[in-house]
């Protein structure tokens, strides 16, 4: 392929119809701050597992909610009165909202806590109707 020939963004549409809101998605400059830190795993075939680090967070503090197809984990403490001054404070207690877009068919298993981690378990699962079907030749 040569120079000339090299696909560029304006040849985008020409090739994804219908995906006009997904290309302005991925190419997006929306600012992360990068809290908190996470990690996605993929679990088998068709899991996967979002690791959240709020050390210090209780989990009556976080919520998750599921819907048209974004993941979105906060994180809301109330200010609480307390006698206790920090002398250094190395762990964020700051709010934060992550979203997380995901496909058509994962579902929200199960979130849990676990060594500091809120662990929230996602899996795929495609109808019937829209699994691929094989056919023999005669």
């Amino acid at each position: 392929m040569t120079l000339q020939n090299q696909l560029t963004m304006a040849d985008f549409p020409k090739f994804f119809l219908g995906f006009d809101r997904l290309q302005s998605e991925l190419f997006s400059n929306a600012a992360d701050s990068g809290y908190p830190r996470y990690n996605v795993v993929k679990v088998g075939d068709a899991g996967y597992r979002i690791e959240l680090a709020i050390p210090g967070w209780d989990k009556s503090d976080v919520s998750i909610v599921m819907h048209k197809n974004v993941l979105t984990i906060e994180g809301k403490r109330d200010k609480a009165e307390s006698d206790e001054t920090y002398i250094h404070k190395g762990l964020s207690g700051k709010g934060f909202q992550r979203n997380f877009k995901v496909g058509d068919y994962i579902k929200l298993t199960k979130a849990y806590m676990e060594r500091g981690l809120l662990c929230v378990d996602l899996q795929e699962v495609v109808p019937d109707a829209d699994q691929p079907i094989n056919v023999d030749i005669l």
